[in-house]
């Protein structure tokens, strides 16, 4: 008969040793278990921050902004100032709107019929240019470079926002321009501004400002329906001249003294300026 071998046995030491190795393991998924958790708590509780944060910000802090994107919207201000905006434009309003004056940036075109405050007045931001009004009804036109400025009622000041020594005052249908091109400034009757063959005889008051005397020729000649000839050396100076109540033969008169030159009147509509 074949004996068996006695089976091992395990010391007391052993079986402690035993013990204690599964009681370190426990502990150990214990406490894995609980960084996990701790880490998911900390997660959440900062996705919850954020979040709370976002919307203080935008209840608090952020502007409201309106986009007029397929039609003209009317908006209501909180000062119950109503602005047209219109299509493809878009106004930006400060939640601190109204305080101590009521700012809004416009990209485009809009029609704005302010409510009167003497205390805060109401300033459109827009294509590097400022206008303010205490209340009126008016419309700005921006497209590319050019900014237009019509009032129908009351009165605004309109004024380049990197110069604001150069401010130009508008009375009821009245239009301020830039012509296209940020160094020259006109006020002139609105019923005038979109009728270039009639306007040489208009009278306008107008700031030729270190303008390139190119660009402002081309623009006296397209908004006034005149011809003027000039010295071709003359390309590359600037010209700076204010006109006011100047009419076309005014202006180009002022041209002539800055340069020392002398005109000659082809005829009606064609100047030449020569030396």
């Amino acid at each position: 008969m074949e004996e068996k071998e006695d089976m091992p046995f395990l010391t007391k030491e052993f079986e402690n040793k035993i013990w204690d190795e599964f009681f370190k393991s426990v502990r150990h998924k214990k406490k894995q278990k609980r960084i996990r958790r701790f880490r998911v708590y900390t997660c959440i509780g900062v996705l919850v921050l954020i979040a709370c944060g976002i919307l203080t910000y935008n209840r608090v802090y952020s502007p409201s902004i309106y986009i007029a994107r397929d039609n003209n919207i009317s908006i209501i201000l909180p000062d119950k100032s109503e602005v047209i905006l219109q299509k493809g434009s878009k106004l930006t309003v400060e939640k601190s709107f109204p305080s101590d004056t009521r700012d809004v940036t416009l990209e485009g075109d809009a029609l704005f019929k302010v409510s009167k405050s003497k205390d805060h007045p109401f300033i459109v931001h827009g294509n590097g240019y400022e206008t303010k009004v205490l209340g009126t009804v008016f419309k700005i036109s921006q497209s590319g470079k050019l900014f237009l400025v019509d009032l129908y009622e009351g009165k605004v000041q309109v004024k380049r926002d990197k110069k604001s020594s150069e401010t130009y005052v508008l009375h009821p249908k009245e239009t301020f321009s830039n012509m296209g091109t940020p160094e020259i400034a006109a006020v002139m009757k609105t019923e005038t501004k979109d009728h270039p063959k009639i306007i040489g005889d208009a009278r306008v008051r107008i700031n030729f400002s270190e303008c390139p005397i190119d660009v402002a020729i081309n623009v006296i000649e397209k908004n006034y329906g005149i011809k003027i000839n000039y010295p071709a050396e003359l390309s590359g100076e600037n010209l700076s001249i204010t006109g006011q109540n100047a009419g076309a033969e005014d202006i180009i008169k002022a041209i002539a003294l800055q340069f020392n030159l002398n005109i000659k009147k082809i005829n009606a509509t064609t100047f030449e300026l020569e030396n």
